[in-house]
């Protein structure tokens, strides 16, 4: 799995376009139907025939029946919760006519991801009628790096959706089959910025990408961008002659999207306007006639607001990358007095920035030093370096003071200096801050720890 999903560079270690969608589409077993009503069917859990320790959740549409084949998506929460990952991905699932499966074993710090998939992919092909030309999978911030590993691995996965997570590393022509790859991300993601770098890092590779954006941070998207996502793989599929063509839902997809472009173009907001244009081109280009949304693109892209824009996001960029650089070095080198007064300042910054792209540029890097708290916390303790990991968590604790695994690692320090009874109450609230992993208490602490839990 390493070796296609690494990290370019350190501080990239977890593992654009606002476009929520006015139109509705109809489910891919009948005529589409705008404006229908979603009738959502159930999520039941299920346990793997082969292999009993692994279960999964399951959506089937409500138009389901086993006499026909439907696309399927494997679906990965980074914490284990196949049920989010499943909800988050059902109104998609509805519309378009997909079957869902959300993996409730793969998690963030697995050792067996390879078995758990290998026990999925069996159990799914031999109990369910899935098209094996169209099986796709989605993923949030490491679940995103599972979908990537699971297609590259399997070579059977046509597409994928990774949410909250780029593809640092990743070497298209180190991968036998190419995928469809579209990627999610809050603005105020920390992983932002390595996913608004996919269309450059497949520049001139001929792999189909796709990149969005929403006003948030690091979790699962809005559904109407998912949503989108899945129009793609459905566009995709018409233009390679998989599914027959729905013109009607075209035509209704290239309207919406000449409306948003207009109201954007008026409201001065010619970037978001452009990459508007260039979402409509991809999804519709060889399908249906783009020509009224490639002329309004290179009106944009020729006006001087949209090159003012495009000046400003490079400046953040890279002020955002010498900001993250230099924390990197001050975490090593600064104490927790120092620690305290930087956040103090770059909290009041993003809180008091008036200009929008700005303010959610400090957010990221905010949201980054949780991370870099979380590697060099997790590393000095792996390590028992127990005085570098107090300091660390002093400043994790400062940084992100409600953060569980930052009281699992002080939890562990505690336990590991003797003092049993502090280590309980900071494992206790890393629990109330949503700690759930029982398996991993109870193969780290001391049984004094575990006694009094």
């Amino acid at each position: 799995m390493n070796r296609f999903i690494h990290l370019s560079r350190f501080f990239f270690l977890v593992v654009v376009l606002i476009c929520g969608l006015a139109w509705s589409c109809g489910n891919s077993g009948n005529a589409s139907s705008p404006g229908r009503i979603l009738r959502y069917s159930p999520i039941t859990r299920r346990v793997c025939a082969s292999d009993t320790s692994q279960h999964y959740e399951l959506y089937l549409p409500s138009g389901y029946n086993a006499q026909k084949k439907w696309p399927v998506i494997f679906a990965f929460d980074p914490h284990g919760d196949g049920k989010l990952a499943v909800e988050s991905l059902k109104e998609a699932a509805e519309r378009f006519g997909y079957i869902l499966i959300g993996s409730d074993n793969s998690k963030n710090g697995s050792s067996s991801t390879a078995h758990i998939l290998s026990v999925l992919l069996n159990e799914v092909s031999q109990t369910y009628p899935v098209d094996l030309n169209r099986q796709y999978a989605a993923g949030f911030s490491g679940g995103g790096s599972v979908a990537s590993y699971l297609a590259v691995e399997s070579g059977n996965i046509r597409g994928i959706i990774t949410c909250g997570a780029g593809i640092p590393g990743f070497n298209p022509q180190m991968v036998s089959k190419k995928f469809e790859i579209c990627a999610i991300a809050g603005r105020e993601d920390f992983n932002y910025t390595e996913v608004v770098q996919i269309p450059n890092q497949l520049s001139g590779s001929g792999w189909r990408n796709m990149v969005c954006s929403f006003d948030g941070g690091h979790r699962w998207p809005p559904s109407s961008l998912i949503v989108q996502a899945v129009l793609w793989f459905e566009a995709n599929a018409m233009r390679d002659g998989l599914k027959p063509k729905d013109e009607s839902l075209l035509l209704q997809f290239r309207d919406s999207t000449n409306n948003k472009v207009d109201k954007l173009v008026k409201n001065h907001l010619n970037l978001n306007a452009a990459n508007e244009c260039r979402m409509g081109i991809d999804i519709l280009g060889d399908l249906i006639n783009t020509k009224t949304l490639t002329q309004k693109l290179a009106e944009i892209e020729n006006s001087d607001t949209y090159k003012n824009e495009k000046n400003k996001e490079a400046q953040l960029l890279s002020m955002e990358q010498r900001l993250k650089e230099g924390y990197i070095q001050s975490f090593e080198n600064q104490g927790l007095d120092w620690w305290t007064s930087e956040l103090k300042l770059l909290i009041e910054k993003a809180a008091n920035e008036k200009d929008m792209d700005t303010r959610q540029m400090y957010c990221r890097v905010k949201a980054f030093l949780g991370i870099i708290c979380y590697s060099f916390t997790s590393k000095a303790i792996a390590e028992n370096k127990l005085d570098l990991a107090s300091k660390y968590i002093g400043i994790y604790e400062t940084v992100e003071p409600k953060n569980p695994d930052c009281f699992y690692y002080k939890a562990i320090l505690l336990d590991r200096k003797k003092q049993f009874k502090a280590a309980v109450i900071s494992l206790k609230r890393a629990i109330e801050y949503g700690f759930n992993d029982i398996a991993k208490i109870n193969a780290t602490f001391s049984k004094q720890v575990q006694s009094e839990l």
